[in-house]
């Protein structure tokens, strides 16, 4: 049985209430990093990176929420595949520029969101 979309809106809401709780945040990221380069991550830089990606984990909490609690509609499956595929991109692009192979397994699984989520456009919803 092939995954429901909507599994992807609970399964965000999981993973940027990780990111979006200080100090939650800053494990993820050091657990990410610690399979490739982090030697930047340290001093004002680590406090950059976790403040930025705190920031953008509430974004997104807010954005997953919304989907779970508005009605189904092409309109909100597309936006939310445009989104899964330019977060896809840009993580992929974190692993091509070699801060960690974390970044492809991460780049592959919201590329496979996207593609549940196209099915989801295309179809009814």
């Amino acid at each position: 049985m092939a995954p429901n979309h909507r599994s992807v809106y609970t399964s965000d809401v999981g993973l940027f209430l990780l990111l979006a709780t200080p100090l939650l945040n800053e494990f993820v990221i050091e657990f990410i990093l610690s399979f490739g380069n982090s030697d930047f991550y340290q001093g004002g830089a680590k406090s950059a990176v976790n403040t930025f990606v705190g920031i953008a984990g509430v974004l997104g909490l807010g954005f997953s929420l919304l989907r779970l609690k508005i009605a189904d509609s092409r309109l909100v499956a597309s936006i939310s595949f445009f989104v899964k595929a330019a977060a896809a991109s840009w993580l992929l692009s974190a692993y091509l520029y070699g801060l960690s192979p974390a970044f492809l397994v991460l780049a592959a699984a919201d590329f496979l969101s996207a593609l549940v989520l196209l099915k989801a456009m295309i179809s009814k919803t």
